[in-house]
C-alpha cells in the first residue's frame, strides 16, 4: 500500500512520529542492508532521508523495489530544506515506497502532485500498489524505458480548447500539461506523450498561468482513471482546494485496446514489411526509385532452370530432324507460349489501384470526406461562439444587476446619510449575495447545457464521417471487383483469340506441308510410272492425315490446358481480392469500433 504521509516540521517531531511508528504495528528498525528481506521480519520499518533515498534508487533501484514488497519504507525530507520546501514525491512512489512525507505548509509541486494522487480511492489516504510491485515473482525496474510484462503500454493526447471563468481582469493566460510517472514516461509541457510505458502509476496535471506566470489554477489526474472524449475539467488552487467556477474545455484522446481477433491485423499494421516476402521487399524497395511494378519482368529461379534445361536435354535426344515448315510451327508456338505466359501473370492489387477509375475514385471520395470535415469545422465554430455569447451576456446581465443595486444604495446613502441607512446596507448585502449564488447555479446549468449540446453534435459529425467512411471502404471494394473482372475477361478474350491463331497457323502449315510433299513426289524422276506414283501420293496423304490429326489432338489439349490454368489463376486472384476486401473492412470495423469505445458524452469533471 502506498500511504500519504505528511510532515509540518520534520526535525521538530521527528521523535513523536518514531514513537508512534514503534508503538503501531510496524517497528522502526535502523535499516542495515537489503539483505534483511531475507530475515522476512515484515513489520520492520526503515526510514530514509530523501538524499539517501535517492542514492539507493541510483544504485540498487531493483533491490530497492523488492524490499518494499515485504518490508516498509519512510521517507522524509532532508534537513537542508529549512525553507521547508518539497521533494519529487514521483520518484519514490515508483520504487514502491509506502510512507512518502512531505512539508503540508508549502503548496507546492510535489504538495499538489500529493493531494492530487491520493485524493482518489475516497481519499482515504492508501492506494494499492500495482500487481507487478507487490508480487514476488515479478521483477521491476523503476527506471525502465521498454514496455513492463503484463502491462499494455499507451499513449495519451491533450487538445486544449478554452477555459471558462480563469480570472475577473483582462490579462492573458497559457496552459501547461505535464505528465509524471516513471521517468521515461515523465513529460513537460508538451500535449502529446511518447508511449507511457505504466499508466497505473502516471497522473497528468493541467495548470493554467496568468501573464505574470502566476498560477490560476491546477488540477492532478491519474492516468488510469481518465476517460477519453471532449471534459470540462474544474479547477484547483494551490492548496488543491476546489475553485468554484474556473474550468478547462479540451478532449482527451487515449489509445490502449486492441479489440479481440485484430491483433494480426494490428501487427500487419505497425511493421508491415515483416509480413512481405523477400521478392515483395525488393519490390518496394524499387518502387521507392521510382520504378514502376509493370516495368519488372517476371523471372524463373535458378532451381526451375535448371530443372528446365534438363528437360530440354531429353527432349532434343528424341526429337527427329524437322522440315523447315514443322521448325517454323514449333518457333511460333514456342513464341506464342511465351506470350500466353505473360497473359497469365497474376493481377495484383496494387496495380489495380494505380488504374485511372480507382484513382478517379479516391480523389472524389477525398473530396466529400474534406467537404464534410470543412462543414464540421465551420459547425464547431458556431456553436462555440454561440456558447460564448450565451455566457457573455448572462455575466454582463449579472455585473449590470449587481450595478443596479449598488448604485441604489450609493443614492440612498448620498440623500439619506450612512448612519440612516444601515438596514438598506444589509438588504442590499443579501440581495446581492443572492444574485451571485443564482448566477454561479445559472452559470453551472447554462454548462451543463453546453456540455450536452457539444457531446450531441461532436456525436453526430463522428457517426456521420464513420458512415462515409464505410461507405468509401464499400465503393472500393465493389470498384476493385468489377476492375478484376473487367481485367480477367480481356485477359480470357485474349488468349481464346491466341488459340484460334494457333489453330489457323496450324492447319495452314499443314496444308503446306502437304501440298509441297505432293510436289516432291510428282517431280521425283525415280519414280517411272503414273501407277507408282498415285500409290505414293496416297501413301503419303494417309501418313499426313494420321499426324495432322494428332498435332491438332496435341494442340487442343495444350490450350485446354492454358485455359484451365488461366482460369485457375484467375480463382486465385478473386480469392485475394476477397481477403483484402475483407480484411479493408475489419479494419474499417476496428477503426470504428475503437472510436465508438472513445466516444463518450463530454462532463464536468
Amino acid at each position: 500500500m502506498l500511504l500519504s504521509k505528511a510532515t509540518y516540521n520534520w526535525g521538530k517531531h521527528k521523535d513523536i512520529l518514531l514513537k508512534e511508528a514503534n508503538t503501531g504495528s510496524a517497528r522502526n528498525t535502523k535499516f542495515q542492508a537489503f539483505v534483511q528481506i531475507k530475515r522476512n521480519i515484515h513489520h520492520n520499518m526503515s526510514s530514509f532521508n530523501e538524499s539517501v533515498g535517492l542514492g539507493y534508487l541510483k544504485t540498487n533501484a531493483i533491490e530497492f523495489v523488492n524490499y518494499n514488497k515485504r518490508q516498509m519504507s519512510r521517507i522524509y525530507p532532508k534537513g537542508g530544506r529549512v525553507d521547508s520546501s518539497n521533494y519529487m514525491p514521483q520518484i519514490f512512489w515508483n520504487a514502491g515506497c509506502q510512507m512518502v512525507s512531505l512539508n503540508f505548509q508549502t503548496p507546492d509541486l510535489g504538495m499538489q502532485l500529493n493531494q492530487g494522487k491520493f485524493e482518489y480511492n475516497g481519499a482515504c489516504g492508501y492506494l494499492l500498489k500495482p500487481d507487478f510491485m507487490r508480487r514476488a515473482d515479478r521483477m521491476f525496474d523503476p527506471f525502465s524505458e521498454t514496455p513492463v510484462d503484463g502491462v499494455i503500454a499507451a499513449t495519451c493526447s491533450v487538445q486544449v480548447f478554452s477555459g471558462q471563468f480563469l480570472s475577473d481582469k483582462k490579462i492573458g493566460t497559457y496552459v501547461e500539461v505535464d505528465m509524471y510517472g516513471l521517468p521515461t514516461d515523465t513529460i513537460r509541457k508538451e500535449f502529446r506523450t511518447r508511449m507511457v510505458i505504466l499508466p497505473d502509476l502516471a497522473v497528468l496535471r493541467i495548470a493554467v498561468y496568468d501573464d505574470n506566470n502566476k498560477l490560476i489554477g491546477q488540477r492532478i489526474l491519474p492516468l488510469d482513471g481518465l476517460q477519453a472524449g471532449y471534459r470540462h475539467i474544474s479547477l484547483r488552487n494551490e492548496g488543491n482546494k476546489p475553485l468554484s467556477l474556473p474550468t478547462v474545455f479540451c478532449n482527451i484522446v487515449l489509445k490502449t485496446y486492441v479489440p479481440d481477433g485484430f491483433g494480426a491485423i494490428v501487427d500487419a499494421l505497425s511493421d508491415p514489411k515483416k509480413f512481405l516476402t523477400i521478392a515483395e521487399k525488393r519490390a518496394d524497395q524499387m518502387r521507392a526509385l521510382g520504378i514502376e511494378t509493370s516495368d519488372i519482368a517476371d523471372i524463373p529461379n535458378e532451381n526451375c532452370k535448371s530443372d528446365k534445361k534438363g528437360k530440354v536435354s531429353q527432349v532434343k535426344t528424341n526429337v527427329t530432324p524437322q522440315s523447315s515448315s514443322e521448325m517454323n510451327a514449333t518457333q511460333n508456338n514456342v513464341s506464342e507460349s511465351k506470350h500466353n505466359s505473360a497473359i497469365v501473370n497474376h493481377v495484383n492489387i496494387e496495380d489495380l489501384k494505380q488504374m485511372k477509375t480507382f484513382i478517379k475514385l479516391m480523389k472524389k471520395q477525398q473530396k466529400e470526406l474534406n467537404t464534410l470535415k470543412k462543414r464540421h469545422a465551420k459547425e464547431h465554430n458556431a456553436m462555440q461562439k454561440s456558447h460564448c455569447t450565451q455566457v457573455d451576456k448572462m455575466v454582463a446581465q449579472h455585473d449590470k444587476e449587481k450595478f443596479t443595486l449598488e448604485k441604489l444604495l450609493e443614492k440612498a446613502i448620498k440623500k439619506r446619510g450612512e448612519n440612516n441607512c444601515s438596514e438598506l446596507k444589509k438588504e442590499t448585502a443579501i440581495k446581492v449575495e443572492m444574485l451571485t449564488t443564482d448566477h454561479k447555479e445559472k452559470v453551472k446549468d447554462i454548462v451543463a447545457q453546453h456540455t450536452k449540446e457539444w457531446s450531441e453534435m461532436i456525436n453526430c459529425h463522428s457517426t456521420e464521417e464513420q458512415e462515409m467512411k464505410d461507405a468509401h471502404v464499400t465503393q472500393q471494394c465493389e470498384l476493385l471487383r468489377k476492375l478484376l473482372a473487367s481485367v480477367q475477361e480481356q485477359q480470357t478474350l485474349q488468349l481464346k483469340l491466341i488459340h484460334e491463331r494457333q489453330s489457323k497457323e496450324m492447319k495452314a502449315n499443314q496444308a503446306k506441308t502437304s501440298m509441297e510433299n505432293s510436289k516432291a513426289i510428282s517431280q521425283d524422276k525415280s519414280i517411272k510410272n503414273k501407277a507408282e506414283r498415285e500409290r505414293r501420293v496416297r501413301e503419303l496423304n494417309s501418313s499426313n492425315t494420321k499426324k495432322f490429326l494428332e498435332e491438332r489432338k496435341r494442340l487442343a489439349m495444350k490450350q485446354a490446358k492454358e485455359l484451365e490454368q488461366l482460369q485457375k489463376s484467375q480463382r486465385e486472384q478473386l480469392d485475394k481480392l476477397e481477403k483484402f476486401n475483407e480484411q479493408a473492412k475489419d479494419m474499417q470495423k476496428m477503426v470504428k469500433l475503437e472510436e465508438d469505445m472513445d466516444r463518450r458524452p463530454a462532463t464536468v469533471v
